[in-house]
């Protein structure tokens, strides 16, 4: 409402006149013209009787000036009337502009003189901007820091997203098992699974017939996990993956060192590694 009133007095102030203004200005120009109409019958007056009045016209002048006479009373009684009314929109003028006063002072804070005197007006509120209650102190500002209210995260351990992967190969979704196996590689290097992660990264590759990527990751794995429960087995796919790959000299070097290289490899990967030695006629 404040601005809505400031708003229609903003545009009266602009044109420099009030509505009580314009209706005052209105009854004094009717004022005026009315005082002019008396004066036009008072000279009607003094000419005819600077001119003459005989006998016989006595009676019509009587008559005549009567008629004058309630005229004038009739437009003092209506200048009263207006002298009247143009005091009580003085009046009216007086206390709108009393008021916009006021307004304008509540608005601004500034203190509003009365009868009682100055009493000074209390200083608005500051704006707040709502927080919802239950909202985390991270949100809020309180412990942005910290994220003590926040809840925790869940990490995957190496153990879950190498099941995982375990789980995609067997399922026959080899490129997602690629996907975990290489983040366990990642995130995990020195994990007791990573070089378990490690080979079975080359089957999800041998799997797909990718045998070029899988030979480097059965080489990587023999190579770096040489140690670990899977160098033998990396060290037989490599072999597979070069024979694959039409390498015979680099798959029967696999095959034909297995013996060496791991005397103590569970027997059935050192069968394998014989069986494809003597497949290819390696050493002839």
């Amino acid at each position: 409402m404040k601005f809505g009133f400031m708003a229609v007095a903003a545009v009266f102030l602009s044109a420099g006149i009030s509505p009580a203004q314009a209706q005052t200005a209105a009854i004094e120009r009717e004022l005026a013209a009315l005082r002019e109409d008396v004066q036009v019958l008072q000279r009607q007056a003094y000419r005819d009787k600077e001119n003459g009045i005989t006998p016989a016209s006595a009676q019509d002048v009587a008559v005549k000036m009567g008629a004058f006479d309630e005229t004038l009373r009739q437009l003092v009684g209506h200048v009263d009337e207006l002298e009247y009314k143009l005091k009580q929109l003085q009046e009216k003028m007086e206390l709108m502009n009393k008021d916009i006063d006021v307004r304008i002072k509540m608005i601004e804070g500034k203190p509003i003189e009365g009868g009682m005197g100055t009493v000074p007006l209390a200083a608005a509120p500051k704006f707040q901007a709502p927080v919802a209650s239950s909202a985390p102190k991270s949100i809020v500002g309180d412990s942005i820091a910290k994220g003590d209210d926040l809840p925790a995260v869940k990490t995957e351990s190496a153990e879950q997203i190498y099941q995982q992967g375990l789980d995609a190969l067997n399922g026959g979704n080899p490129d997602l098992a690629e996907q975990k196996f290489t983040v366990v590689l990642t995130k995990f290097p020195d994990h007791k699974l990573a070089g378990n992660a490690q080979y079975w990264l080359g089957e999800a590759y041998y799997s797909k017939k990718d045998f070029a990527k899988a030979a480097v990751a059965f080489a990587k794995g023999y190579q770096k996990y040489k140690n670990g429960n899977k160098g033998a087995d990396s060290l037989f796919k490599l072999g597979m993956s070069m024979k694959e790959l039409g390498k015979k000299a680099e798959a029967c070097a696999a095959f034909v060192s297995m013996p060496k290289e791991f005397p103590k490899a569970e027997a059935a990967v050192a069968e394998k590694a014989r069986k494809q030695a003597g497949e290819l006629k390696c050493g002839q």
